[in-house]
């Protein structure tokens, strides 16, 4: 029968530090929480790969038209509200979104019935920037691949309870990757560094590379969890935001509502109020209709970013849709300012197809960490077991 190896490491107690109480503390939660965790981690990863590059899938999938890139000439954006409307005239447009960086020439907006405003049964349109034309998708109605993927990735398809559910999630793997460091402290005292000791079986071969590869990822590891847990709480803190400060800004500036489908004031109006309250070189990312929840039955919420981080540290302008002039801003809270920034750093979405490349590598290499983990606890449970049973048979 095989013996234990003589210098255990990550996930077995060396006998030196067995009397610390923290170390031991350490293991504990080392083990249990990564063990805890595993199935739904490994969803995680495998869901997070996709999505990783989500644009380029959506794009070969047709559900993102390709992106017509920006052109000098520009027609108004009230045309395309127009070429948008007339085609749905049952519908209303509710958000305008512009993105030159990922969707360079496209414009994007959503619609829902008359007399609706809630954001969760939108229809997505585009139109092109150059000519005001809307550009049909492929793929036509129901939801994506990369929808499906993010929904069960974000949310598990349990709704804003999905969300707390996936920060927990998080916060055990941010637990086991602290413990794992304490515990990987005393091993990298003795093992060299990348050292994969040979002819002491596979069990010990094992060890080293998931103490090895952990150590080379731990870094990226714990900014995505740290980010990920961030990020299960988005629905509360946009929550707390909208019934809170959101609430008592629309109760200033409150007035006689305006027709929500056809503004007095149009959406190129809005756009230069909005610059104009801005900081010099923030541009406008979004346009949210009168009588939404995040607007109020008479004004434009629009928000602005900058460049570079300040692109995710949108301020909020709210403009007149009667009269055309900027009744407000305010700056999003730090929580929420903590949230957006935390987005594009857990998608690796912040340096095109190099970060995403190496994203994909460091989420490949912490799945083989979690599986080669789950393996060497079972493999030292069952050669414990096994133990056992061959002391108690014997004569």
């Amino acid at each position: 029968m095989a013996e234990y190896p003589a210098k255990p490491g990550l996930l077995d107690a060396p006998s030196l530090t067995s009397t610390s109480r923290f170390y031991r503390l350490s293991l504990w939660l080392h083990r249990w929480c990564s063990l805890v965790a595993t199935v739904p981690f490994l969803i995680l990863c495998l869901t997070g790969t996709v999505l990783v590059f989500h644009e380029e899938i959506d794009a070969a999938m047709g559900v993102m038209p390709d992106a017509p890139g920006l052109s000098a000439a520009q027609r108004p954006l009230s045309e395309s509200v127009d070429a948008i409307l007339d085609a749905n005239p049952s519908d209303k447009v509710i958000y305008l979104g512009l993105d030159s960086e990922h969707h360079p020439g496209l414009l994007l907006l959503n619609t829902v019935p008359e007399g609706d405003s809630n954001f969760d049964r939108a229809r997505l349109h585009f139109t092109d920037l150059a000519t005001a034309e809307r550009i049909e998708a492929e793929a036509g109605e129901g939801m994506s691949l990369t929808g499906f993927l993010l929904e069960l990735h974000a949310q598990w398809f349990l709704g804003p309870l999905g969300e707390l559910l996936g920060a927990l999630i998080a916060l055990m793997v941010l637990v086991s990757l602290l413990s794992g460091l304490v515990v990987y402290w005393p091993h990298v005292k003795k093992v060299t560094f990348g050292l994969l000791r040979r002819g002491k079986g596979p069990r010990l071969r094992q060890l080293d590379l998931h103490n090895t590869i952990g150590a080379i990822v731990l870094g990226w590891a714990f900014a995505v969890s740290l980010t990920g847990f961030l990020l299960g709480f988005g629905t509360l803190a946009t929550g707390l935001w909208s019934q809170q400060q959101l609430a008592l800004v629309q109760s200033m500036y409150a007035g006689s509502a305006v027709d929500p489908r056809r503004p007095p004031i149009d959406a190129d109006v809005a756009l230069r109020s909005a610059l104009s309250a801005a900081p010099k070189g923030w541009q406008v990312s979004s346009i949210l209709w009168p009588a939404t929840v995040y607007s109020t039955p008479r004004h434009y919420t629009v928000l602005v970013g900058g460049s570079g981080l300040d692109e995710r540290l949108v301020r909020v302008v709210l403009v007149d849709a009667s009269t055309g002039e900027v009744a407000g801003t305010a700056e999003l809270p730090w929580y929420l300012k903590a949230i957006t920034l935390s987005e594009p750093l857990h998608f690796g979405d912040y340096g095109g197809m190099p970060l995403k490349i190496l994203w994909t590598v460091c989420t490949w290499l912490t799945l083989f960490i979690t599986a080669n983990g789950a393996w060497l606890w079972w493999d030292r449970r069952r050669k414990r077991k096994a133990h056992r049973s061959a002391k108690e048979i014997a004569p």
